[in-house]
């Protein structure tokens, strides 16, 4: 059986969920808490932190008060399509 892929709402949804979880997240929590590998993560951290969704010090990202606010709305937006 074939899976299904996500799509990148999906994947953003994911991150932000990892992030959230822990006050302050390394990389490798991200990679292996939303199953992604290390470039696909490094592309959508700097996409996140340009957005002004998370925010990075030393090594470690933290979800920002707009983050929280996109993340609520999307998971709103997924219990709409849930079967």
């Amino acid at each position: 059986m074939s899976k299904k892929r996500r799509t990148k709402i999906e994947v953003i949804r994911d991150v932000l969920e990892v992030v959230r979880k822990s006050e302050e997240v390394k990389k490798t929590e991200i990679v292996y808490g939303a199953n992604l590998n290390f470039g696909r993560a490094s592309g959508i951290i700097k996409w996140l932190i340009a957005g002004g969704l998370i925010v990075s010090g030393s090594n470690r990202y933290k979800i920002t008060e707009k983050g929280e606010d996109i993340l609520r709305e999307l998971e709103k937006v997924a219990t709409l399509f849930k079967p």
